[in-house]
């Protein structure tokens, strides 16, 4: 397989097939036959990394024959999910001159896409558009990617509409250089996205929050482009850790199944034989190399799985299922799932960890290679000289702890497809790690005492015993305090801060994290003019220049799923909503909230003030309403309680 695709990308090839209907009825065929013929065109060069360049000079030029290859039809298949279309059109906002005396067009909003521009300049005329997310600390042009994203035109002396046709970029800003005279009436934007059913809406007293939503949705529309990518701007890599920790969010947001389900086949086939899942799908070059160097420092020879990004596999379909009941998804994985879950026990086993800890504990604690661990974690920026330092000290705990969860929900998926042997292992296996987990990290006291995120999913992952309730809830709520009441996880640990602290009986204590305005914070972003969700909680020290980060990663804005079944209420204990949970857990700082969610039986949707809850229950499914103290019991319909 391997061979056949690098012959199609050394020898670029297409297939097709138009049907087309013209209006007086009549529709005509018109296949790939052989009698095709090629020409050099005006896109001089074009790639997602190192954008357009477009000679509107270029005409008539020379048509050369096609060679005819013979492929099969094996690897042909049709689209899964709906295609990219241009979503919404977005007219500039304003043209302004910087301090520096650029010329720079702002569109007000974030988004990824492109641009439509008119333009009417002399023959010859060499024009550059170089689009960018924010301005620098002076109010002018910054590039915070590592490459700049910046096209090209040269005019033939013709009035030209142009966009351009084979990438995209990360923008809310153009610098615009070659041209005079730049009106804001000659720019719009273009919003692209894989086209999906909307499925939720938000809104409540607090302006701050609905915009903090809205950043989270236009982060949601700016990385579903085909594959979940981290950012549209540097990497626009379908990153597997970021879908792991905001797919519960997507879907309630967007019809994700078909665009999820696409996305785990291109997973599932860049599977290594020893049941690997990449951190990146589709998996490229760039990141073989990158991972090789990186996983030789921690003593293998070939890229190893890392824990919360190849987990993916698993936990994907498992909230997939979970969100809409639909046991094909499993099936589908199954497979793969199952190959990962055995790379997971057999590296467990195969590799000594700590070599204090007795080889009976250690043979169930996936505890070697190369993990991120806990990325991203405010208190500790990866710049102290020590790369993946970070890393290293975390991952200890962040890879058995994951490895722990994949394999149990592994034996839930099992006991679905009624594989009940199977079940009965990874249950098996899944008791022996939390055991080991147990005895050779919590109760050795081998915690780190200053990382936030180890205590949030010690508990999250039901890890803690009972006699070190009390002292990790003291500690865990002691280091909010000590951090001057912020949060302080990283990636993997952000997901599950806020339930973590509902579920310690902690409820006031989330809702302050949730409003906190200091950095970092989610309100801070917003309260610094963000239109999405950054990539880092200190992203916006990239303002001052000498720093590559994004400010549209969607992976933060899993908070929204904290927010739709806490603050709003909206919540499931079974599969699917079959059955669902009303519980708003009202927030002193507003005075109203509405949230819907369209779940597979209809729209779900609730609306409180602080007397009354309105509540809607689509058809074939029941609920149990908890306001005010009391509990009811339902069935479909339109309730309101006072």
């Amino acid at each position: 397989m391997n061979s056949i695709m690098e012959t199609y990308h050394n020898e670029p090839s297409v297939l097709f097939q138009l049907e087309i209907t013209y209006k007086n009825g009549i529709t005509k065929t018109i296949c790939s036959d052989g009698t095709e013929t090629c020409r050099l065109g005006q896109i001089v060069y074009s790639d997602l990394y190192q954008v357009e360049k477009r000679d509107y000079r270029i005409q008539n030029t020379e048509n050369h024959p096609v060679q005819v290859k013979e492929y099969g039809y094996r690897h042909l298949c049709i689209q899964p999910m709906p295609p990219i279309r241009p979503v919404r059109m977005i007219p500039a906002m304003d043209v302004f001159v910087s301090p520096a005396e650029e010329t720079i067009v702002d569109f007000g909003q974030v988004i990824a896409g492109k641009a439509k521009i008119k333009i009417h300049a002399p023959k010859d005329t060499e024009i550059t558009l170089e689009y960018f997310e924010v301005l620098d600390s002076d109010g002018n042009y910054i590039n915070t990617m590592f490459a700049p994203q910046k096209d090209t035109i040269i005019s033939d002396g013709k009035p030209i509409e142009h966009e351009v046709k084979f990438t995209f970029h990360g923008f809310r800003y153009i610098r615009v250089s070659g041209i005079k005279n730049v009106r804001k009436e000659d720019f719009t934007a273009i919003l692209l996205s894989t086209e999906k059913e909307n499925k939720g809406s938000f809104y409540c007293s607090d302006q701050r929050l609905n915009r903090l939503y809205e950043n989270i949705r236009w982060s949601q529309y700016n990385n579903m482009m085909s594959v979940p990518t981290d950012c549209p701007t540097r990497e626009k890599a379908g990153w597997t850790g970021d879908a792991l920790i905001y797919a519960k969010t997507a879907m309630r947001n967007e019809e994700m199944t078909p665009f999820l389900s696409s996305w785990l086949q291109i997973v599932r086939s860049d599977q290594q034989s020893d049941g690997v899942i990449r951190i990146v799908a589709p998996y490229m070059k760039l990141y073989e190399n990158l991972l090789l160097q990186t996983v030789k420092k921690f003593g293998d020879d070939k890229v190893t799985g890392v824990a919360g990004w190849s987990d993916a596999i698993v936990w994907l379909p498992y909230d997939m299922y979970q969100m809409t009941g639909n046991r094909l998804v499993l099936r589908d994985n199954f497979e793969a799932m199952e190959a990962w879950c055995e790379y997971i026990i057999r590296t467990a086993e195969e590799k000594r960890g700590d070599q204090n800890i007795p080889y009976e504990q250690d043979r169930y604690l996936w505890n070697t290679g190369f993990h991120f661990g806990e990325w991203l974690v405010p208190s500790r920026p990866d710049n102290t000289g020590e790369q993946y330092g970070i890393c290293k000290e975390s991952s200890f705990y962040i890879a058995p702890f994951f490895g722990y969860m994949t394999i149990r929900k592994m034996s839930e998926i099992c006991r679905v497809l009624e594989k009940t042997e199977k079940a009965v292992r990874y249950e098996w296996f899944a008791g022996k790690m939390k055991s080991a987990i147990q005895k050779a990290i919590l109760q050795a006291g081998l915690l780190p005492d200053h990382l936030m995120g180890a205590y949030v999913l010690a508990f999250a992952f039901d890890l803690v015993p009972d006699e070190l309730q009390e002292n990790y809830k003291k500690k865990l709520i002691d280091l909010v305090r000590q951090h001057d009441g912020c949060l302080d996880t990283g990636f993997l640990a952000t997901p599950f801060l806020l339930d973590t602290f509902c579920k310690i009986g902690e409820s006031k204590l989330a809702h302050e994290l949730l409003w906190q305005n200091k950095r970092p914070s989610w309100l801070y972003q917003v309260d610094h003019g963000a239109t999405t969700v950054w990539e880092a909680w200190d992203a916006d020290d990239a303002q001052k220049g000498e720093r590559y980060v994004s400010f549209d990663h969607y992976a933060f804005g899993c908070v929204d799923n904290w927010i739709c079944t806490h603050i709003a209420g909206i919540d499931s204990d079974t599969p699917g909503f079959s059955h669902i949970v009303i519980k708003p857990d009202l927030d002193e700082k507003l005075e109203f909230c509405q949230r819907t969610f369209e779940s597979e039986a209809g729209t779900i949707k609730v609306e409180w003030n602080k007397k009354n809850l309105k509540v809607s229950v689509p058809c074939n499914i029941t609920a149990t309403i908890t306001w005010q103290g009391n509990m009811y019991e339902i069935g479909s319909g339109e309730y309101c309680f006072h």
